[in-house]
């Protein structure tokens, strides 16, 4: 029998000499590991007290990613695709696919995972911006090894004199083990309670060739409208509602999407100065799309631990027509384009993405509400262990007609700035670091280091943008990261700022994460209004 050969080699091995190109899988053997291992450095003493109180995923979660069943011929896409699914679950610090040739016509098919800790009570704390947050929260990602996500949180948070606020969230990528997927989340504090329920089908791989759902809306309190200086102005609000979907999808070289979605809200707001733009009005959409995806892993990026950078593209048309709920509403057809665009050399050392999205609604051929932006990301690795990678993002409204508010502060793309002190309807930003990886492991935790620059101006659309002041800010830090679990907790990121406009270091800025991931995923998204995000924390 033939030595067992990784997925990550069939593609080469498939392209090169073609030997597994009607072999069909025999059998399919699961292997689940736990968090400590005894074969790996990171075990100790007390490593079986610890395996003792996780619950090891259970083979079913595994077994419902699979792409593949017992007599499938074996498909290295398919393969390298349920990979990245299983990665994609954040429940496993190691996904290994292997294939082990029984005959000439047959292969059995090992599928090793290994567990990350998936209950973490923990302590938070942040500062920056001049402000503080303290609180408790427990994240459960993997409730009973059922790949079920649940996170309470109590929080006390010094901005704004926001003082204590509560989330919880609940999700289920396989509801029951079936195709659906939900999501509740609730979020309350002394200034708005927000409750958001989505039920859905979602694409889970590129064989799936339809998805629908519906979400459901029950807002009310006040946002905040930031007038300089992080003064502030209530705006009260309820808003009740939510949307239905269908997507139908075409497998070809480039795999394309038809969807329509119907988008209902009743909205009340304090002021008529407050209302924002197609408050009141329903929304009808037609969307044409595509995309195109190849998977590559790699480390070393955001974290140590394998990430997949998803490289291709995805375009999508959208055409819309809006109606009045009451009279406040607006009556107006709505056309709206999206492009993307990804590169990843071969050696996998330079990466780039680019994308350019921009609507604008109609009404007697006047074109209002316009909205244009763009991103760009790009990474350009030296060793293995830095790279330099820079964020480039511009947002832009015309003739829009409403309230409207994007932040520049230091939990928004400018570090070192107090919290709500810059605000505008358009924005530009560029976020530049070079990150350091070093060689270095204490126990589970690993030390990377990034000297960053940070720019950025805000402005309303009254004024030219040649008459706005950009801002900056420069510095270092480190992130402690944490192999043995995922997420905001995976990380906790140090970072000493030096603001140029008052010409001295902030106080250190505690937070979790990466302020930025250095590449972004193309993925199916359902059309929508653009332009209409409103930033208030």
């Amino acid at each position: 029998m033939l030595a067992r050969i990784s997925v990550s080699l069939i593609l080469f091995i498939c392209l090169h000499f073609s030997i597994y190109s009607e072999f069909r899988v025999n059998d399919i053997f699961i292997k689940r590991i736990n968090v400590f291992d005894s074969t790996s450095k990171d075990w100790f003493f007390g490593a079986k007290i610890a395996n003792s109180l996780h619950y090891l995923t259970r083979e079913s979660v595994i077994r419902d990613e699979l792409l593949f069943s017992k007599g499938d011929i074996i498909d290295d896409l398919i393969l390298l695709e349920t990979e990245k699914n299983l990665r994609s679950l954040n429940l496993f610090s190691q996904v290994e696919i292997e294939l082990d040739t029984v005959d000439h016509l047959s292969c059995d098919v090992y599928v090793t995972t290994k567990d990350r800790w998936s209950t973490n009570p923990s302590i938070l704390f942040g500062t920056g911006g001049e402000a503080y947050r303290i609180g408790f929260r427990i994240e459960e990602l993997n409730l009973l090894g059922t790949g079920t996500t649940l996170v309470p949180e109590i929080l006390y948070r010094s901005e704004n004199d926001t003082r204590t606020q509560l989330r919880f969230k609940f999700y289920q990528r396989r509801m029951l083990r079936s195709n659906y997927s939900i999501n509740y989340n609730l979020f309350i504090n002394r200034y708005r309670t927000l409750h958001n329920l989505l039920l859905w089908k979602p694409y889970f791989s590129r064989n799936v060739l339809n998805s629908y759902g519906v979400e459901l809306v029950n807002n009310f309190g006040n946002d905040l409208l930031f007038g300089g200086n992080g003064n502030y102005e209530k705006m009260n609000f309820f808003e009740k509602g939510g949307k239905i979907w269908y997507s139908h999808s075409w497998l070809q070289n480039d795999k394309l999407f038809i969807t329509a979605l119907l988008d209902i809200r009743k909205v009340t707001r304090g002021k008529p100065e407050f209302t924002r733009a197609f408050d009141n009005s329903a929304r009808i959409f037609l969307a044409f799309s595509s995309i195109s995806e190849n998977y590559y892993s790699s480390n070393k990026l955001n974290t140590f631990l394998t990430e997949d950078i998803v490289v291709g593209g995805w375009g999508s048309a959208i055409l819309g027509r809006t109606f009045k709920v009451d009279s406040t509403g607006v009556d107006c057809f709505y056309l709206a384009g999206i492009g993307e665009k990804s590169y990843l050399s071969p050696e996998e050392k330079f990466y780039v993405f680019g994308r350019l999205a921009g609507g604008s609604a109609f009404a007697r051929s006047v074109g209002f509400n316009t909205y244009q932006e763009f991103l760009g990301l790009m990474f350009l690795r030296f060793t293995p262990n830095v790279l330099f990678a820079t964020l480039l993002k511009q947002q832009t409204v015309w003739n829009w007609n409403g309230v409207r508010q994007l932040l520049l502060d230091n939990n928004h793309y400018l570090r070192g700035y107090r919290l709500n002190e810059l605000s505008g309807d358009n924005r530009i930003v560029a976020n530049l670091e070079l990150r350091f990886f070093p060689d270095f492991r204490l126990w589970i935790f690993s030390v990377s280091g990034a000297v960053f620059y940070d720019g950025g101006t805000v402005w309303n659309q009254t004024k030219e943008i040649f008459k706005s002041r950009w801002h900056n800010s420069m510095g270092f830090g480190f992130r402690i990261h944490n192999d043995k679990t995922s997420g905001r907790l995976g990380i906790v990121r140090f970072d000493f700022a030096f603001n140029f406009d008052k010409k001295k270091f902030t106080e250190i800025i505690i937070s979790s994460d990466q302020m930025f991931s250095i590449f972004k995923s193309h993925q199916f998204e359902l059309p929508t209004i653009l332009g209409e995000e409103f930033e208030y924390e």
